[in-house]
């Protein structure tokens, strides 16, 4: 093979390479696939709020909380944030009159029942709900809105992250996603495969509270990092350059 033909070659590839953008996730999905989705879990840090209520408002207004935000029954954002309770490093919150009661580790509702047993003692049919305020995700690296989000339901899918932040820019790769994960009380790291099917049913496809995604570039462009062959112009300017060097 001489010179002209391997550039060509070489050429050819460069171009293919940097200019794919094909980003198919979960080939081959078997019909009817179940997902269950899961609840929350109660982890150190989270700040919930607690929404207890009566048929006797009078008998429950000692265990609520009274900031210059709360409108009636309704409160901002930020001022529920500002009531919230601190799960803290023993995975307690500090309930006023109840006192601590263990959280690390319960969902929401299970939560919500324990402190309601509590009440009982001072309450008759006392009605608790329970929400974490801090569920945000975030992610990083190759999607056109990289950032961070909070998650009001408590629950989000990997799919839905994605698309809050604009899907994948051409130069991701949906096979080699990075996942951070705080898990019982350490960092893990987990490269997930986004073109599997086998990844919905995986325990990463649901995300938690303070998950950190990271999509990293695809091989190509990790090749050429600098960003040059990444620009069409650049690249046709390059092919063109050979061109004239090898006649």
């Amino acid at each position: 093979m001489n010179l002209k033909k391997y550039i060509y070659l070489i050429l050819l590839f460069l171009l293919v390479a940097s200019c794919s953008n094909s980003k198919v996730l979960f080939t081959n999905i078997p019909e009817n696939i179940k997902v269950k989705i899961p609840e929350a879990v109660i982890t150190y840090g989270d700040l919930i709020d607690v929404n207890i209520s009566s048929l006797n408002n009078q008998s429950t207004s000692i265990f609520s909380p009274t900031t210059l935000g709360k409108i009636g029954t309704i409160r901002n954002a930020e001022a529920r944030k500002l009531d919230g309770y601190l799960v803290d490093g023993m995975g307690n919150i500090d309930l006023p009159i109840l006192g601590k009661i263990k959280a690390l580790g319960l969902t929401c509702s299970s939560l919500s029942e324990s402190i309601k047993l509590k009440l009982k003692e001072y309450v008759q049919n006392p009605n608790v709900r329970t929400k974490i305020l801090n569920f945000r995700v975030s992610i990083l690296g190759e999607v056109a809105k990289p950032g961070t989000f909070e998650v009001i339901n408590q629950s989000i899918s990997f799919t839905e992250l994605i698309s809050r932040a604009g899907d994948f820019n051409k130069n991701a790769d949906p096979t080699k996603v990075m996942i951070i994960r705080n898990s019982n009380d350490e960092i893990e790291t987990r490269y997930l495969d986004l073109t599997s099917h086998e990844f919905l049913n995986s325990e990463y496809y649901f995300l938690k509270q303070n998950d950190k995604i990271y999509v990293r570039p695809d091989n190509a462009s990790l090749a050429f990092d600098f960003g040059f062959l990444r620009n069409a112009g650049a690249l046709s300017l390059l092919t063109s350059i050979i061109i004239l060097i090898v006649r």
